[in-house]
């Protein structure tokens, strides 16, 4: 075990087990990585979350569709130029979804005393404030 402090044991514990899957082609399936430490698979997204983003954990994690992984210096690239598209992909559906917001008046606008009554994407919102 690492002689690290700065998260809950169960992150240096996933991350010491990581090292048993170095490769693409040697991925666990999130289930079963999930399984040996007893963490649901949303907690084990937490843990793989951490792992990712610490700057003390300095091996990089990915995934494909056969599980998690430990990058080889080979797949560091590719993995990280995946991420990088996703990340983007994100970014232009959440401007997209500002723009129609706009366009389509998504939104209780106050104009002083008045306001403008309009739909949000989900349903009509209710009138808030007193504009009389």
């Amino acid at each position: 075990m690492n002689s690290f402090t700065h998260h809950e044991p169960i992150v240096y514990a996933v991350y010491d087990e990581m090292k048993n899957y170095v490769g693409k082609a040697n991925a666990i399936k999130a289930a079963d990585l999930a399984a040996k430490f007893n963490l649901s698979e949303r907690g084990l997204r937490e843990v793989i979350s951490t792992i990712r983003t610490s700057s003390e954990l300095r091996k990089v994690v990915s995934s494909c569709n056969n599980g998690y992984y430990l990058c080889t210096d080979e797949e560091f690239e590719q993995a990280n130029r995946r991420l990088e598209s996703q990340a983007f992909s994100l970014l232009k559906v959440a401007y997209a979804n500002k723009r129609k917001a706009a366009k389509d008046g998504q939104m209780l606008i106050p104009l002083g005393k008045y306001y403008k009554e309009v739909f949000e994407a989900f349903g009509k919102q209710e009138q808030q404030g007193d504009y009389n």
